[in-house]
């Protein structure tokens, strides 16, 4: 330092602005919040505590307030006795008798006698108007009921009807006319027990008579 200068002021701010350097800087302490905490944890449990002692004594109070009043018995009405006393009838007694009935349910089989079928009569044959008998075989004599049939024909009919003689139902057979030489298809219906009539081909109309009726 020169002679004759004054040292720096505080307020000086050259040297304000440095911090002095000294020794090792001195330890700092702080307050532990150990304590704190400790304070807050046993507030908390004492108020849990709290809790369940009140819920506890709610409990007891709604039990004996509710369910212990539906458990007392119920004291029974009073009942009273009235004693009547009958005078002694003079009427002489009656005695009832009783009459039992005995029902007997005896059960009735079912019948198994078949029912009866009813067979209607078979009418009587009846020949067309204008028929012309052309031929007779063992089994019928043969008419031609119309101009468009031939004799000739009618006996073929009659012949593809020998294996239905004696079977009164209806009948299809083919039969070949020896006029045109064609083939016709003819169906005859049943007459009587044993006769036929039977139509097909052009117009043609035959009639197969049972030879009893005239025999």
């Amino acid at each position: 330092m020169a002679t004759g200068q004054f040292p720096p002021s505080p307020e000086d701010p050259e040297t304000s602005e440095f911090a002095a350097q000294s020794g090792p800087a001195a330890p700092q302490y702080f307050p532990e919040s150990a304590p704190a905490d400790r304070s807050r944890s046993g507030l908390a449990m004492v108020i849990l505590a709290a809790l369940v002692l009140a819920a506890v004594i709610l409990g007891v109070w709604l039990y004996y307030a509710f369910l212990a009043r539906d458990d007392a018995p119920v004291a029974a009405p009073p009942t009273s006795t009235v004693v009547s006393t009958a005078a002694p009838s003079s009427a002489p007694a009656t005695s009832t008798t009783s009459q039992t009935t005995t029902t007997v349910t005896s059960s009735v089989a079912p019948s198994t006698t078949a029912p009866t079928t009813s067979v209607e009569p078979v009418p009587a044959f009846s020949m067309p108007a204008g028929a012309e008998q052309c031929a007779a075989n063992v089994n019928w004599r043969i008419f031609r009921a119309s101009d468009a049939t031939s004799c000739e024909f009618a006996s073929n009919v009659a012949i593809a009807m020998a294996a239905n003689a004696g079977n009164p139902t209806q009948h299809e057979v083919r039969v070949t006319s020896p006029v045109t030489g064609q083939a016709y298809q003819v169906v005859c219906r049943p007459e009587a027990t044993n006769s036929f009539v039977c139509q097909g081909g052009d117009n043609a109309l035959i009639v197969l008579e049972e030879r009893a009726i005239r025999d």
